[in-house]
Order: C-alpha cells, then structure tokens, then sequence
C-alpha cells in the first residue's frame, strides 16, 4: 500500500485528481433539492436547501475548471482514467451533477437550469452509449463490477426530474424508459456479483448505495411526469426503495468499518435521493407513516452528507485524497 501510495505522489497533483470527486455535488445538490423540497412539504426553513446548493454549484464550477485543465495538460492520465473498467462509470457523474443542479436551479434561474438540463442530458447520453457500447463489445471481468455501473446506466431515470418541469416531456420520456429497463435489466446483474463473486473491497462497499438510487429517483420521475399524482407504479418504487433503504441500514457498519475513501460520496446521492423521493411522495399521497419516513430519510440523508464531507476535509489536508490508486 505504501509503494503505492508514493508511486502515486510522484505525479503531479492535477493528474492525480479523480473524476469520481463529481459526486460531492450530486451528494450537496442532491440534499439542497431535498431541504428545497422539505421546505414546500414540511415547512423547514428554506435557507438550508439554498446554502446547499449554492456550495454544490461553486463545487461544480470548480471542479469543471480544474478537470477541463487536467484534460489539456495530462491527457494521458484522463485517457488513463476513462479506460479503467471501474473509474470509468464515474464520468456520467459529470452530467448527473449538472442535472442535478438544474433541479435546483429551475426556479431562482431558468435559463441557467435549461442550459444544465441539455448540457447534462446530452453528455450522459453520449457516456452511456459509449460506456455500453464498450461493455458488449469487449467481454468484462465479474471481479471489477460494482454497483458504480449503476451510474452510466440508471442515471437516465434522473432526466425526467428535470427535464419535465422545464418542458422537455417527450424526451424525459426517452431517458426514462432507457433508464428503467436497463435498471430493470442490469439490477439482477449486480445482485449476482455481490452475492456469488468474491466480496467487494472496502473501498468499494460504500458503492452498495447505489442500489437505493434507481427506485428513488424512478419514483421523483413518475411523480414529475404526473404532476405530484401518485399511482401503482409510485406506490411500488416507493416500497422498493423503502425496503432497499432498511437493508443498507442493517448493513452500515459492515459498509463503513474499513477506512475512508473518497468513494464514500457514493453513498450520499442515493441518500439524498431516496429523502427528496420520500418527500415528493408524502406530498403527493399524505398520511402519518408518509411525513415519519420523510422526516427520517431527511435526517439520515443529511448526518451520511456531514459526516462524508467532514472526513473528506481531514482527508485532503493530510493528502490521502490525492494518494488513492
């Protein structure tokens, strides 16, 4: 571990910089839209879900300007990076940022959330076909799948949620459906891998969260597209994901005992998304269970979010942040 740790040191910062960092602003934009969402639902103050996301878009912002000048001077290391069977499914996490944000964003700014709406929509689209394209054309090693897959595949379904509000219905449409099947297909898929194939590492347990995202924000889409309506297909997204949630609980202490990596940020957009579905769905269909459920996955949400970010701090002060393989 240590060989690594200075093989790794010994190239400059910039290239050391993983595209997998994206997901500190699905993890805060994600919350901020929830917060947003709990003030319409719950009536909490709506400053949180603002300062929330206010931080993800300054996230954002900097991390474009620092990757877009890894991309011009370390090429190589980006090369590097998209053809690593693992690292690679993290890219989408640029364009599910950037949709994310526009959620937030379509109320204060409209144009600004159109312009993350198509920016996000068209990249993921063109990731997810060249990642998949990738995966049927060359035959993959079980051993390196983990729910990070998930991302390129399933972050389709996180389109609607922006996409139907601002007016985009028809092709929000489009990246549903696209979303909902392959979830519906690749779920079996890497179900199988963590019970049958050799256990994850600990750095990439955190990543069983992702499990929680596709039925969560399936549900924010349905209910996008019916306006707050709930119907069967909410009502089985909504128990699924439930369900998903109170098994990733009984498994937190096996997720989070080794040490911290920053892959724990893929812990905090399934989270967040799971509050802001439960949110959509006490709105829509409200009863005593609905705002109980609501209220905790806020509050899980938010304690996973502060707790990652505090670690991360302590993490790129002591320089473990830009020494992982």
């Amino acid at each position: 571990m240590s060989e690594t740790i200075d093989k790794a040191l010994q190239k400059p910062l910039l290239s050391r910089l993983s595209i997998a960092m994206f997901g500190m602003v699905m993890g805060a934009g994600g919350l901020g839209n929830a917060w947003t969402l709990a003030h319409a639902v719950l009536g909490v103050p709506a400053l949180i879900g603002h300062a929330l996301l206010a931080l993800a878009t300054t996230l954002f912002v900097l991390l474009v300007l620092v990757h877009l000048a890894k991309l011009l001077w370390h090429a190589d290391a980006v090369r590097e990076e998209f053809a690593h069977p693992v690292r690679s499914s993290f890219f989408p996490a640029v364009s599910v940022a950037a949709i994310v944000l526009s959620i937030g964003l379509r109320v204060p700014c409209e144009a600004a959330a159109q312009l993350l709406w198509w920016f996000g929509a068209s990249l993921h689209l063109l990731l997810a076909l060249t990642l998949i394209r990738r995966w049927i054309i060359k035959p993959q090693d079980e051993s390196v799948l983990t729910p990070a897959w998930f991302i390129p595949v399933v972050g389709n379904i996180l389109v609607p949620v922006g996409g139907a509000p601002l007016g985009h219905v028809e092709i929000s449409w489009f990246f549903f459906s696209v979303g909902l099947v392959l979830w519906l297909s690749f779920f079996p898929i890497v179900l199988h891998r963590v019970l049958f194939a050799p256990e994850l590492s600990a750095r990439s347990l955190p990543t069983l969260f992702i499990l929680l995202a596709p039925p969560s924000i399936g549900l924010s889409a349905y209910l996008a597209f019916t306006h707050g309506v709930a119907g069967p297909l909410a009502d089985i997204l909504y128990c699924f994901a439930l369900f998903i949630a109170m098994l990733l609980a009984s498994l937190w202490r096996h997720v989070s005992h080794g040490p911290f990596f920053m892959s724990w940020w893929a812990m905090t957009f399934p989270a967040a998304g799971w509050a802001g579905a439960t949110l959509a769905f006490c709105h829509a269909r409200p009863s005593d269970y609905a705002v109980v459920i609501a209220w905790a996955a806020l509050g899980v949400a938010s304690v996973i979010v502060a707790m990652v970010a505090a670690r991360t701090a302590v993490h790129m002060v002591t320089g473990r942040a830009f020494s992982e393989d």
